[in-house]
């Protein structure tokens, strides 16, 4: 109801055309806080920047390194609004403000009714605002260009690029890695599998009793150098691992979309929702099956033989 009240406000008195057009080539793109949300717009990042726009993002402190590698964005705007709290509205009031008239073309792609939402679009004042039909299929005038969704957000990414007449770059993620990470000098004598079944929710998370039976018949496999991904000290770090990896199995999160970036074969926890892993090896599979572990073996036996 609070939700439906702000749009409500929102509407009646933000809700207007702006006079701008865009004169340049300067794109802020928004909602870029998440790391999964912002691989999820590499391709759009990717596919404006070769066409020669200046890309901007609103980022947090989760994405400012990964970002600073991509050679597509110009800079990061870091608001972190992460948890998309009702308080984010100030910090949202503020950025608005800080960047008023400073962007050509504003990609919103959030589709939410959230009034901080509409503040932070009228308070930019673009040129253009190329943003998504609302929840609830509620469109706001003041968005010059309405993209329907899709079913994921990258595919919303590949819908804008269609306006701007850019085809999409490529199928995969776009992740940069710089030089010095931690594992850019690992040596490997056996196929390295990795491990993750931690998410940002409780239930797209592992059991614990469920990881223990897992990880137990994992590390029995005495061919293979089998890891947990634990907690790195930088999110490079964490991507480099992820791309010296042969396998990787993972419950539908960060890591997954990182393994999709460097197109690594994935086993991914099988959950109710769909998934958006877009390796070109792809499996789902129930963690608490009590084969996993002969399930790995025969996937790697079948990886080395297309390998070889």
């Amino acid at each position: 109801m609070r939700k439906k009240l702000g749009y409500l406000i929102g509407k009646i008195f933000l809700d207007r055309k702006s006079k701008k057009t865009p004169k340049g080539k300067k794109v802020l793109i928004n909602d870029c806080q998440k790391i999964g949300n912002y691989i999820f717009k590499t391709p759009l990042i990717k596919g404006l920047g070769e066409a020669g726009y200046e890309v901007y993002i609103l980022g947090s402190k989760y994405t400012l390194e990964m970002a600073r590698e991509n050679p597509y964005i110009k800079d990061v705007i870091i608001d972190n609004s992460y948890r998309k709290k009702s308080t984010d509205i100030f910090r949202n009031i503020k950025t608005g403000f800080k960047y008023r008239n400073k962007f050509d073309y504003y990609i919103e792609m959030v589709g939410s009714i959230y009034l901080r939402e509409i503040i932070l679009m009228k308070l930019l004042n673009p040129g253009m605002i190329i943003g998504m039909k609302r929840k609830f299929g509620k469109i706001l005038k003041m968005i010059d260009v309405v993209i329907n969704p899709q079913k994921h957000i990258r595919e919303n990414g590949i819908e804008v690029l269609k306006y701007f007449n850019i085809k999409e770059p490529n199928l995969n993620y776009d992740i940069h890695l710089n030089r010095d990470h931690k594992y850019s000098k690992l040596i490997k004598r056996k196929p390295l599998v990795l491990y993750n079944g931690t998410a940002s929710t409780k239930s797209r998370s592992v059991e614990e009793n469920v990881e223990k039976r897992l990880i137990e018949k994992l590390r029995k496999i005495s061919w293979i150098d089998f890891r947990k991904i634990e907690r790195e000290k930088s999110i490079l770090d964490l991507c480099g691992l992820i791309s010296q990896s042969d396998l990787l199995l993972t419950v539908d999160t960060g890591t997954s979309h990182i393994g999709s970036g460097f197109n690594i074969p994935i086993i991914i926890d099988r959950c109710d929702e769909q998934v958006y892993p877009k390796s070109s090896i792809v499996w789902e599979k129930d963690f608490n099956d009590e084969n996993i572990d002969k399930y790995v073996e025969d996937i790697l036996r079948s990886l080395y033989e297309i390998a070889i």
